[in-house]
């Protein structure tokens, strides 16, 4: 075990008592400077993962949100669903993102996540079978032709570090 240094804490009152140290901070009572010191320090790096994320996500979309984003899908949503053809409630805005379904996984792909064509209008079933399933079952569902189709619109955009990524159905048509 490593012994802490002794010595005066760095944050503490210039009359505080010698207490063992680490990183120059009490680490015991009353005042834990140390636990301070690092928790501060999380918060900042981790406040800087996001502005440094959120900067990436605009540059690499042109300044649009993925906010933004959805609510032009929501307005260009048809009655129906592509794959089913439910009903689509365009008055449940809770439940309005759930009906646009990604083509490429938004997280993988931040060059094409917010291109207006990668998107299908699913209702919440179709949406669930499209993400989870296994790319054979992908391939016999009635939308898949429009979702090619569309891919095939946007494939050029995607980056070159984001191609392994791509599912193995996709692969095929890329």
């Amino acid at each position: 075990m490593i012994k802490p240094k002794e010595a005066k804490c760095v944050d503490c009152v210039p009359d505080a008592v010698i207490k063992p140290l680490i990183a120059k901070r009490c680490c015991i009572g009353p005042h834990f400077h140390y636990q301070k010191y690092q928790q501060a320090k999380y918060t900042l790096n981790a406040t800087n993962r996001k502005r440094k994320k959120a900067q990436t996500l605009r540059t690499a979309n042109n300044g649009q949100t993925l906010g933004n984003w959805f609510n032009e899908q929501i307005n260009q949503m048809p009655r129906c669903c592509e794959n089913c053809d439910i009903y689509l409630s365009p008055n449940a805005p809770w439940s309005s993102r759930a009906y646009i379904a990604h083509i490429i996984p938004k997280r993988n792909f931040i060059s094409v996540m917010v291109h207006p064509l990668n998107r299908l209008f699913l209702c919440i079933d179709c949406h669930t079978k499209f993400d989870n399933s296994l790319s054979k079952e992908i391939v016999k569902m009635k939308c898949w032709s429009i979702a090619v189709e569309r891919f095939n619109s946007f494939k050029h955009l995607i980056s070159f570090e984001e191609i392994s990524k791509l599912p193995p159905c996709l692969e095929e048509v890329y």
